[in-house]
């Protein structure tokens, strides 16, 4: 089960009439809580993992920078000596060093809104985590009133369900743009699987293009 999901299941649920059918809303309360504590563990223990994501994608470019330079001083060295099989060999792993990079900066940005979002998340779920406890001793003091009245409809009267709706229903609000947001990035990431075949056709005739010109900046470098 998604670390929201369960939250979602709540607000669903018929918070507003569970006063009439429960024969204990204070444990059903409690037990909304506790549901609630562990979903807010859940979202720490994903937000650790999110950020060792981010610490290891942040080495990869770093590591693929590191590459990226060392393959084109090979390749210049090559030029200079006229070894066009080396300097090839070399613009080729340089050419494909440089795809690599942008992916991991790419996915690097979006592991860091991803996180953004889950810090994000977190604060609400705890804001409401907040609010349920207020919620609980509240129903506690109408319960304890409550006994000392003949029926216990005259308490839920007091009970305004207008306002418990609008809350779960900006909960349900959040829940389904993080779905809608989970669901866009895996239809983004088939997109690029997609155009990084496309390039591969002419990545050869990069390589060449590449080659050459170095080739003519060497010799002019040299001329002059």
């Amino acid at each position: 089960m998604g670390i929201f999901k369960r939250v979602k299941t709540i607000v669903q649920s018929d918070v507003h009439g569970f006063l009439d059918k429960a024969e204990d809303p204070i444990n059903m309360v409690k037990q909304y809580i506790r549901e609630l504590e562990e979903q807010l563990d859940r979202a720490v223990q994903a937000l650790s993992l999110q950020l060792l994501a981010e610490r290891k994608h942040a080495a990869l470019i770093e590591q693929t920078e590191a590459l990226l330079a060392k393959r084109s001083r090979q390749a210049e060295l090559a030029v200079d000596r006229e070894e066009d099989a080396i300097a090839t060999i070399a613009i080729r792993e340089k050419l494909i060093h440089q795809e690599r990079l942008a992916h991991y900066r790419s996915q690097y940005q979006s592991l860091q809104e991803q996180t953004a979002q889950l810090r994000e998340q977190i604060e609400q779920m705890k804001h409401t985590y907040d609010a349920l406890q207020a919620k609980k001793h509240y129903l506690i003091s109408r319960m304890q009133a409550a006994q000392a009245m003949e029926r216990a409809s005259s308490t839920l009267n007091a009970f305004d369900p207008n306002q418990a709706a609008r809350g779960f229903a900006r909960m349900e609000e959040k829940v389904w743009q993080l779905e809608a947001s989970a669901t866009a990035r895996k239809q983004a990431q088939g997109q690029w699987g997609s155009a990084a075949a496309a390039r591969l056709d002419g990545f050869e005739d990069n390589v060449k293009l590449e080659l050459d010109a170095m080739k003519q900046q060497r010799k002019e470098s040299a001329q002059g």
